[in-house]
């Protein structure tokens, strides 16, 4: 697995007093892709609010970029995503005009 980019560990989750998440647990190394499935009603969102900061009551543990992020505010969340997006971004080698033009092409035949 490459370097671990975003732990969860043990998070736990609630909207006033329903308890929403039981303990997810979640390791994403840095450049992979991964998908979170799930029926309607399942958590997939509020997972994602929950590791972003939006949920305000939460429990467990979240490490983005080795800093544990479970007390910090979302706006700090962010930056802190933001700084290590910019340290490892890389140029794409599709332009969005490209990939325009190649679905237009596509829609015409």
């Amino acid at each position: 697995m490459a370097e671990t980019l975003l732990k969860v560990e043990g998070l736990q989750a609630w909207y006033g007093e329903s308890h929403i998440l039981h303990g997810v647990g979640l390791e994403i190394g840095r450049g992979e892709l991964v998908t979170l499935l799930g029926r309607n009603g399942a958590g997939k969102t509020t997972t994602l609010k929950s590791v972003m900061g939006i949920v305000e009551r939460r429990t467990g543990s979240v490490t983005f970029a080795g800093q544990q992020t479970i007390r910090q505010p979302s706006n700090a969340i962010a930056r802190l995503s933001s700084s290590v997006h910019s340290a490892t971004s890389c140029r794409s080698t599709l332009s969005l005009r490209s990939v325009t033009s190649r679905v237009t092409a596509s829609m015409t035949r």
